[in-house]
């Protein structure tokens, strides 16, 4: 009975352990959040959509030959490891595997530095971004667009950027919206996060995701910014002249009433 209590306890001690580190790197609160997510198996996959019979197929959209495990979507698949073959070497070379994806990740979290695991959480995060650009946008970024937009671009001198991004909780219908500015040295000058009680679209939640950032930027008195988030549809609402009365319109009017009420320079692009 000792011995199988002594082994509970070491068990215990390593999983929390994996749990320590994996919160403990240098990346943004909503990337190691959604990679503590991939862990618990808890990201809406279309198997595990499928098992709550919520949708009528298992399969991942991207390559439609086999059902979207979260190792799959985000590992395993032809497609996740063409992104992975522009990373750095060290993480080429780990094993590609079956299974629950916290035991993908546990060889990483032993045998990888702080910098290359910040590497994995932030490409595994842009790989389901893709996932999800192509499922409810239809648009599909090759692996070099991929690794590109994990690499943060500092804005020219005197201007600002604010990264924004969204992410929707279909269980609670809520979405949670952060946004991050920094100035062209890269040091971060303000940010936020916040949940809302929304339809749980991913579209609308983009489009919140954006507003929160030009609200932001006007509130704090910054004079030139970038704006950059990863949804061309909501970027390309807020420039054309035309107005649509969904949800979603609604709030890309008020971003475009953000730029006209202020004096400041804004630059939106994905």
């Amino acid at each position: 009975m000792e011995e199988g209590r002594k082994g509970q306890c070491s068990s215990l001690n390593q999983v929390s352990k994996t749990w320590r580190k994996m919160w403990s790197l240098q990346a943004p609160h909503a990337t190691k959040s959604f990679l503590w997510r991939a862990t618990k198996e808890s990201l809406p996959t279309c198997l595990n959509l499928y098992n709550r019979k919520i949708v009528d197929s298992p399969l991942y959209p991207i390559c439609s030959s086999a059902p979207e495990s979260i190792t799959h979507a985000i590992w395993s698949c032809s497609a996740a490891q063409d992104v992975w073959s522009m990373s750095s070497r060290r993480i080429q070379k780990q094993n590609v595997q079956s299974g629950p994806f916290l035991e993908v990740l546990k060889p990483m979290l032993e045998n990888l530095s702080s910098h290359e695991l910040t590497e994995v959480a932030v490409i595994a995060r842009a790989l389901w971004n893709r996932r999800n650009l192509w499922l409810f946008e239809q648009l599909f970024h090759s692996p070099f667009q991929v690794i590109s937009r994990t690499e943060w671009t500092a804005p020219p001198p005197g201007f600002y950027k604010a990264n924004w991004d969204a992410a929707v909780d279909k269980e609670n219908s809520k979405i949670g919206v952060g946004v991050v500015v920094r100035d062209s040295s890269g040091m971060v000058i303000a940010s936020v996060c916040s949940s809302i009680f929304l339809n749980p679209d991913h579209l609308l939640g983009e489009a919140v995701a954006a507003l929160k950032a030009s609200t932001l930027c006007f509130d704090i008195g910054l004079n030139q910014v970038m704006l950059e988030g990863d949804s061309s549809a909501v970027v390309q609402a807020v420039q054309r002249r035309d107005e649509c009365w969904s949800p979603t319109g609604l709030v890309v009017r008020d971003i475009k009433l953000v730029f006209v009420n202020s004096s400041l320079v804004y630059s939106l692009y994905f």
